[in-house]
C-alpha cells in the first residue's frame, strides 16, 4: 500500500486504508468542504430571515389571544388557534433549513474521497461505515464544476441502462465540494488512460 501522506484526518485515513487491496495505492485523497456541499452555509442567508419572520408571525397571531385580560371571544379564540397552527409548518421548515449547514459540516468531517490505482472511492465513516466506489475502467464522461479557489464537484457517468419502462437512465458517481478538483480530474483521466492501455496489451 501507498505510504504517501493524505489530506484527511488520521482516523479516516486508517478506515480508508482498511478498504484497500494489497496492491492498491492511494494517488489522491481529500475531504469535502462543508460550505460547498448542498445545504452549506449559504442556506443561512435565506433560512435566518425566513425563521425570524415565521417566529414573528407566530407571536403576532398569539399576542392578541394571550394578551386578553378576560376570556377571549369566539373570533379571537378562533383567530389565535387557526393562524398559529398555520404558522407552525413555516417555523419547522425554518429550523430544518438552519440545521442543514450543521448537518453538512458533520457529514463533511466524516467523509473522505480517494483515487487509487484501481478505483475512485467515497467513504463515510459515521455510525455506520458506507463505502461507494467505481473502478477506473467504468469511468465515463466527466462533468466538472469549479469555483475560483479550485474547489468543486465532479459528476462522473459510470454506465447507463434501460429501465422497466424502456427509458434510458444514466448512473453517476459524484465527488462533491473537494479542493483541487481539476487536479483530481487530470489524475482520473491519466489513470484511465493507463488502464485502457493495459487492457489493450
Amino acid at each position: 500500500m501507498d505510504s504517501m501522506p493524505t489530506a484527511i484526518p488520521i482516523d479516516l485515513e486508517t478506515a480508508l486504508r482498511r478498504e484497500l487491496a494489497t496492491d492498491e495505492r492511494i494517488l489522491w485523497s481529500a475531504q469535502p468542504r462543508a460550505s460547498r456541499l448542498k445545504g452549506g452555509l449559504s442556506i443561512w442567508l435565506f433560512a435566518i430571515p425566513w425563521t425570524l419572520f415565521a417566529l414573528f408571525w407566530e407571536s403576532m397571531t398569539l399576542l392578541p389571544w394571550l394578551a386578553e385580560t378576560k376570556t377571549p371571544d369566539g373570533i379571537t379564540w378562533t383567530f389565535g388557534i387557526i393562524m398559529s397552527i398555520f404558522g407552525l409548518p413555516f417555523i419547522v421548515i425554518g429550523f430544518w433549513m438552519l440545521w442543514q449547514p450543521l448537518r453538512a459540516m458533520k457529514l463533511a468531517r466524516r467523509t473522505a474521497y480517494a483515487l487509487t490505482t484501481r478505483r475512485l472511492i467515497r467513504l463515510i465513516d459515521g455510525r455506520k461505515r458506507e463505502l461507494h466506489s467505481v473502478l477506473i475502467d467504468q469511468i465515463g464522461p466527466i462533468n466538472r464544476k469549479e469555483a475560483r479557489d479550485g474547489t468543486g464537484h465532479l459528476r462522473i457517468e459510470t454506465h447507463s441502462r434501460i429501465d422497466s419502462e424502456g427509458d434510458r437512465t444514466t448512473e453517476k458517481f459524484e465527488v462533491l465540494g473537494v479542493p483541487g478538483v481539476a487536479r483530481l480530474e487530470r489524475l482520473i483521466l491519466d489513470n484511465r488512460k493507463v488502464e485502457l492501455l493495459a487492457q489493450s496489451c
